[in-house]
């Protein structure tokens, strides 16, 4: 797959979120974006249990995945990274297989030659008593470390308006209003990224969906609000 994309200047990028510890096959890419939330629920606040799952079971797997590059952001449950931001980037560092970000960028040199920017945040607005929560004033000013013209856009909340009602009717919080998050939708308009994707919001539109007719956003997820892994892996061919 790669060699045949290679050829027409094409990277294969496969998108998720929300694992919650679910680990799903992956086919063959050049690299691998995961949004957040990716610990089992039953440990995600105690630290040593953390480290150690992700240190063995989720390093296994992500190294083991056929492609050239992972990248991931933690999430509102990764409870313990916000205290142990050192611990996981000498875990998963720039120049490994699988590297984390923390509101910070890197560039990926795609099979193809080409460079592509990417930039991951886990900031989230406030709801409960989560990791990387702040109140919208903070945001706004957060966000601002966001680049002009970034190739993709990695983030774990989902931006206000676009996408962001949740679907699964028998969820109580599925008003049928937008619930997203505003700063980072004024975000995404000013800096129009090129791709954006997130979780968070579990079953929301998965669909591509075009914001202020500049960045293509997709919402991936794979667990629903029931924390069921019912969507698959987003998969997608892009250019420079």
């Amino acid at each position: 797959v790669s060699r045949s994309i290679n050829l027409i200047n094409m990277i294969r990028i496969c998108a998720m979120s929300d694992l919650h510890g679910y680990l799903p096959p992956v086919e063959p890419c050049d690299l691998v974006l995961i949004c957040g939330d990716i610990i089992p629920l039953r440990i995600q606040g105690r630290t040593k249990d953390s480290y150690r799952w992700f240190s063995t079971e989720f390093k296994e797997w992500a190294m083991d995945l056929p492609c050239d590059k992972v990248i991931f952001i933690a999430g509102n449950h990764e409870l313990t990274f916000p205290n142990h931001y050192n611990d996981y980037r000498q875990l998963f560092y720039n120049d490994s297989k699988v590297t984390y970000l923390c509101h910070e960028g890197y560039i990926y040199k795609g099979p193809d030659g080409k460079e592509y920017s990417i930039f991951g945040t886990p900031y989230c607005k406030e709801f409960g008593n989560w990791a990387f929560m702040l109140p919208e004033g903070e945001l706004s000013r957060m966000y601002l470390d966001i680049p002009s013209g970034l190739d993709i856009l990695i983030t774990h909340d989902q931006p206000y308006f676009y996408g962001d009602i949740l679907l699964q009717e028998d969820c109580p919080l599925a008003t049928g209003e937008h619930i997203g998050n505003s700063a980072l939708a004024m975000a995404i308009i000013n800096e129009a990224p090129r791709y954006q994707f997130n979780g968070h919001l579990h079953s929301c539109d998965h669909n591509e969906i075009i914001i202020n007719e500049k960045t293509v956003h997709y919402n991936v997820s794979l667990r629903d609000e029931s924390y069921q892994p019912v969507y698959e892996p987003l998969y997608l061919e892009i250019d420079k």
